[in-house]
C-alpha cells in the first residue's frame, strides 16, 4: 500500500494501531467525509491526523486548520509542526486574537479595527496630496515660463485644496495607528523570510513587531493566504464573524479548508458559548441617552417608549424577585447571578408576557417596526460615532447602544419561546448598585456547527473521550458522511490498574453524612500511603476539595487548586517533586483546569482519584439544555449531562499513563462505577456509560481492600522493573 501521507509523518516509529488510523483517516479525507477519531491520551493522534490532512490539502489546494480550546494543546500542535516542517517543508501560521498580539496596550476590539481603517485612509489621502503637489509644482513651472492669469488662480485653488488635506491628515494621524503605518509604508521581504523559516509563536511575532515598531497580527494576516496549515482557537471558525474575517485574509471559502478540532468534546460547549446574546440596563440607559441627544433629528416617540418600558420591565422584575426572598439582595455579588424568567422545561418566558402587555398599556402595538426604528437611529448614530472619531473629536469609537439594542431585540422576539433557546435574567453588583441584563442563552450547538460542517471540504473531530459518536453527530448537527475511529489504551495492560471503589453513592444529599466522610477520607489516605508517587485527586466541587484538603493528613505536600492562585505555579511545583523521586498531592474539582491539556506523564503523576461522579451544576440552564436536547433528540438527560460527565471523568482519567514505558492506577471513587451498581443502582449507575473495553478494565474493590490493590501493583510494577534491568 502506497503511503505517501508519510512524507509529513515525521517520527521514525509508530504507536500501536497509529499507521492503522491514519490510513482510515487519510482514506475519509479522500471521500471528503467527517471524521471521528477517538484515541487514548499520549497515543499520537494530533500526528495521525496532521500527516493525512496536509498530504491531501496539498494534492487537493485546499489549507489544513488545526483548533483547540486549551492552552497546552496549542503548544504541542506548534512543536509538532516543527518536526514536521523540519522533514517536509510546509508553511505554518499560528493565530491567537487580536488583542493578545496588540502592541498598544488596553485596546478594545473596536478601537483597534477603526484606527486600521483609519490607517489605509491615512495611506491614501497621503498618496493623493503627493499627486496635489507634483501637480502644484508643474502648474508652479508652467507659470514660470507663461505668464497667464488663469494659472495663478489654479495655483490658488490648489494650493487651498493642499491644506484642506493637510488638515484632513492631521486629523487622521491622531486617530489611525502608526505601527500599521508602518508596516504599510514598508517592505515586509524580511519578516516573510523569517516567519516561514519556522514555527513561530505569537509571542514570538508580537516581539518581532515591536522591535521594528509595527503590528504583529496585521502581518500575519497579510501571509494567511500562503499557509499550508494554521494553527488557531476554537472561536477562530466557531464564531461566524471571526471566521469570516479569517476566511477573508486566507482568500478561502469553508469549502476550502480542512478542519482538525482537537479535544472535540468540547465542541458543544463552546458552541453554546459562542452563540448567545446579552442585552444590559446600562445600554438600554445608554440607548435612551442617544435618543434624547437625537430628538430634534428623528421622531423618538414610539422609541422613548419602547426602551423606557424594556428598561422597567426589566428593573422592576428583577426587584420584584430579589425582594421575595429574605437575603437574596444581599447575596448578590460581583459576579452574574442567574434570575429564573422562564421555565427551564416548559419555556414560557414570563418577562416576554409582562414586557408585551406593559408595550400594549404604552400604546406601542407594531412591536417589529418601533425595532427596525431603534435599528435605523442605531445605524445613523454609528455612522456619527466614526465621523467623530476619524476628526479627532472622541478619543475612541464609540459604539452605538441603540444598535446593539435592536440587534438583541430582534433576536429575543424571534426566538426566546424556541426550546432551543433559554432566556434568563442575570443580576450583579457594580460599588453598591445592582443591575441587569436579559440574555438568551443558546441551548442546542448544532446551530452553530452544523453550517461549518456542512461547508468545510472535510473534517477530523479528535478526543480521548468522543464517544459514543451518535451523540457528538446528532448534537452538532453532522449530516455528512463519516468515518468512525476508536482506539482504546494499547500500552501494557500491566502496566495501569483502574480500580472501582464500593463506597456509598456520592448524592448530594449524602456528601456531608459523616460516616460517609469518614470513609472517603481513610480510603483516600490508603491511596496516598499506598501510591508510589505524586497523587491527583478530583471532586465533583471547589467546596468538597476545600474540605477534604482540611481532613486527609499525610507526611506529603498537599497542594489544592484554588480561585486566585497560579494553577500553574501548583502544577510545576507538584510535577517537580513528582519528577524528583518524590510524593505529593493535588487536589482539584472535575470541572475546574486541571482535567484536560496537561500531562502528568511519568512521575509528575502515577495515582488519580475520581471522588463521586461529578455531574455539572444542575441548574437551570442545565435543565434547559436537557429540555432542549430531549424535545430535539430524544435524550435529554443522556446527552446534555451523562455522557459528558462521563467524558470528563474519562479524561480525568487519562492524566496519568501517557506512555508505553509509564505506569500508573486510575481509582473510580464511588459505588455508582462498580460493575455491580447497574443491577444494586438501576439508573443512578454510571458504569455501562464507559466504552465497553474500558469497562472490561474496571475491578471491583471494597474500601478497605483499596491499600491492598494498590501494595501489591506497586510492588508488582518494581519487581519488573529489576528484572528487567538485570
Amino acid at each position: 500500500m502506497k503511503r505517501d501521507y508519510l512524507s509529513y509523518f515525521p517520527k521514525s516509529s509508530f504507536y500501536s494501531n497509529q499507521l492503522e488510523a491514519m490510513d482510515a483517516i487519510h482514506g475519509g479525507l479522500i471521500k471528503k467525509q467527517v471524521v471521528l477519531f477517538e484515541g487514548a491520551c499520549g497515543t499520537g493522534k494530533t500526528l495521525s491526523a496532521l500527516a493525512p490532512s496536509i498530504h491531501i490539502a496539498k494534492l487537493e489546494k485546499k489549507t489544513v486548520v488545526i483548533a483547540t480550546n486549551v492552552h497546552q494543546q496549542m503548544a504541542q500542535f506548534i512543536e509538532e509542526a516543527r518536526e514536521i516542517q523540519k522533514k517536509n517543508n510546509i508553511k505554518v501560521i499560528v493565530l491567537k486574537g487580536k488583542m493578545l498580539m496588540c502592541p498598544k496596550p488596553n485596546m478594545d476590539y473596536d478601537t483597534c479595527s477603526l484606527l486600521r481603517d483609519n490607517t489605509y485612509k491615512l495611506l491614501e489621502q497621503e498618496k493623493d496630496l503627493t499627486h496635489l503637489k507634483n501637480e502644484m509644482k508643474s502648474v508652479k513651472d508652467k507659470q514660470k515660463r507663461v505668464k497667464e492669469s488663469g494659472l495663478i488662480e489654479l495655483q490658488r485653488e490648489l494650493s487651498r485644496e493642499s491644506d484642506k488635506y493637510e488638515r484632513q491628515l492631521h486629523d487622521l494621524r491622531k486617530s489611525s495607528c502608526d505601527k500599521l503605518f508602518t508596516l504599510l509604508r514598508n517592505d515586509n521581504d524580511d519578516f516573510h523570510s523569517w516567519l516561514f523559516s519556522g514555527v513561530r509563536t505569537p509571542e514570538e511575532v508580537a516581539d518581532w513587531a515591536l522591535s521594528n515598531d509595527c503590528c504583529g497580527y496585521e502581518l500575519l494576516k497579510r501571509y494567511l493566504k500562503e499557509a499550508d496549515l494554521l494553527i488557531c482557537n476554537y472561536n477562530h471558525f466557531l464564531d461566524e464573524d471571526i471566521r469570516a474575517n479569517v476566511l477573508g485574509w486566507m482568500e478561502k471559502e469553508l469549502k476550502d479548508i480542512i478542519a482538525i478540532f482537537d479535544e472535540a468534546h468540547n465542541l458543544e460547549s463552546s458552541a453554546r458559548s459562542h452563540s448567545s446574546l446579552t442585552l444590559s440596563e446600562l445600554t438600554i440607559n445608554r440607548a435612551l441617552d442617544e435618543v434624547e441627544a437625537n430628538r430634534d433629528t428623528v421622531r423618538s416617540e414610539d422609541i422613548e417608549t419602547f426602551l423606557r418600558v424594556l428598561l422597567d420591565t426589566l428593573c422592576g422584575t428583577y426587584n420584584l424577585i430579589l425582594d421575595k426572598k429574605f437575603g437574596e439582595r444581599e447575596r448578590i455579588g460581583k459576579d452574574w447571578h442567574d434570575l429564573r424568567i422562564a421555565d427551564p422545561e416548559e419555556r414560557m418566558d414570563m418577562f416576554r408576557a409582562k414586557f408585551l402587555k406593559a408595550l400594549e398599556r404604552g400604546g406601542i402595538k407594531k412591536i417589529d417596526e418601533t425595532i427596525e426604528h431603534i435599528r435605523s437611529l442605531g445605524v445613523s448614530i454609528d455612522a456619527l460615532y466614526e465621523k467623530q472619531f476619524i476628526e479627532g473629536k472622541s478619543p475612541v469609537k464609540k459604539i452605538s447602544s441603540s444598535l446593539a439594542a435592536a440587534r438583541f431585540l430582534h433576536d429575543y422576539m424571534k426566538f426566546s419561546n424556541d426550546n432551543s433557546y433559554y432566556p434568563i435574567l442575570n443580576v450583579r453588583r457594580q460599588n453598591s448598585e445592582i443591575y441587569g441584563r436579559l440574555e438568551l442563552f443558546s441551548c442546542i450547538p448544532k446551530n452553530v456547527t452544523a453550517p461549518l460542517f456542512d461547508g468545510l471540504h472535510a473534517a477530523v473531530l479528535m478526543s480521548a473521550t468522543l464517544a459514543p459518536f451518535e451523540t457528538i453527530k446528532a448534537t452538532l448537527g453532522i449530516s455528512r458522511e463519516t468515518c468512525e475511529l476508536s482506539y482504546g489504551l494499547t500500552f501494557p495492560k500491566e502496566k495501569r490498574m483502574t480500580i472501582s471503589v464500593s463506597v456509598p453513592p456520592l448524592f448530594a444529599k449524602d456528601r456531608d453524612n459523616p460516616q460517609t466522610k469518614e470513609v472517603i477520607t481513610r480510603t483516600l489516605t490508603d491511596i496516598i500511603e499506598q501510591s508510589d508517587g505524586n497523587v491527583l485527586i478530583f471532586f465533583p466541587s471547589f467546596y468538597e476539595a476545600t474540605q477534604y484538603k482540611n481532613r486527609i493528613k499525610c507526611n506529603v505536600p498537599v497542594f489544592l487548586d484554588e480561585v486566585g492562585v497560579s494553577a500553574q505555579s501548583i502544577r510545576d511545583e507538584f510535577f517537580s517533586l513528582g519528577e524528583m523521586g518524590k510524593k505529593a498531592v493535588l487536589i482539584s474539582y472535575m470541572w475546574g483546569t486541571l482535567t484536560e491539556g496537561v500531562d502528568y506523564k511519568d512521575g509528575r503523576g502515577r495515582t488519580v482519584v475520581i471522588v463521586g461522579v461529578g455531574y455539572p451544576a444542575l441548574n437551570d440552564r442545565m435543565r434547559a439544555v436537557e429540555s432542549a436536547y430531549e424535545a430535539q433528540f430524544g435524550h435529554g438527560w443522556d446527552y446534555a449531562v451523562e455522557i459528558p460527565t462521563i467524558r470528563k471523568v474519562r479524561q480525568a482519567l487519562g492524566r496519568v499513563v501517557r506512555s508505553p514505558f509509564d505506569y500508573g492506577v486510575r481509582v473510580l471513587l464511588d459505588g455508582r462505577y462498580t460493575s455491580t451498581s447497574a443491577k444494586t443502582l438501576g439508573k443512578y449507575s454510571v458504569f455501562n456509560i464507559f466504552p465497553e473495553e474500558e469497562r472490561a478494565e474496571i475491578v471491583d474493590v471494597a474500601p478497605e481492600r483499596v491499600k491492598y490493590s494498590l501494595m501489591n501493583f506497586f510492588n508488582d510494577i518494581r519487581k519488573n522493573n529489576v528484572k528487567g534491568n538485570s
